[in-house]
């Protein structure tokens, strides 16, 4: 079912980065429209307006674009708010509207969710798509870790605890919500799912800032 790539996916050339970026434009506006398991690689190639040979080139199985699909999500959003640091966004409702923009991109790509969560299955078994969703995670956890540092960069240690273990509990807690959506089946089922959303962004404005935990005192 899966083969490894071809190529990496990162072009070489400007000509090759734009058709990278047509084809996962492409992909992700069918993932949503028709669904991952009804939108075919020929349909995402004729989308794109590329030759299936060449589509195949870049992305050799269907779970490998969807991971680069996702992929592409977030570091648009990242690059988004790497933009607003720069010009002094700081603080908390900085960071909240980050983790909204996060969470909205996930409400997106619903439909995919329950492929979403096939594929990290199949890569826990050590499939071939496993390197996909290790950089997918690295990469994830990378960019969080250096939103916090930019976005609490004045209020470092205020903290509740390192950087990089709050983004490694914000895209856990994500990956938690996705599994939970792609069993969601009715309205009322959605709308719980996004009240957890919604209880975890409160929990996460009342801890983020309340200082590190003191040390353990041994007994």
């Amino acid at each position: 079912m899966f083969s490894l790539p071809h190529t990496d996916t990162r072009a070489s050339t400007p000509r090759g980065a734009r058709s990278i970026q047509r084809i996962l434009d492409a992909a992700a506006k069918l993932f949503g429209t028709e669904g991952f398991e009804s939108a075919s690689m020929s349909a995402v190639a004729r989308a794109a307006g590329v030759s299936k040979g060449l589509l195949h080139y870049h992305f050799r199985s269907k779970e490998h674009l969807l991971i680069e699909a996702q992929r592409a999500t977030f570091k648009q959003i990242h690059h988004h708010f790497e933009a607003r640091f720069e010009q002094g966004d700081r603080g908390l409702q900085t960071a909240l509207e980050g983790i909204d923009s996060l969470w909205d991109a996930v409400c997106s790509m619903r439909s995919w969710a329950p492929f979403i969560v096939e594929t990290m299955s199949l890569a826990g078994q050590n499939r071939p798509i496993r390197p996909y969703v290790d950089d997918f995670y690295t990469e994830s956890n990378a960019l969080l870790e250096r939103g916090i540092r930019n976005v609490f960069a004045d209020q470092m240690d205020q903290l509740a605890m390192p950087p990089e273990r709050l983004a490694m509990i914000i895209r856990t807690a994500l990956h938690g919500l996705v599994v939970e959506l792609s069993y969601a089946r009715t309205p009322s089922q959605v709308e719980k799912v996004d009240q957890a959303y919604r209880d975890l962004r409160t929990l996460f404005s009342r801890v983020v800032l309340s200082g590190p935990p003191p040390p353990e005192v041994s007994p």
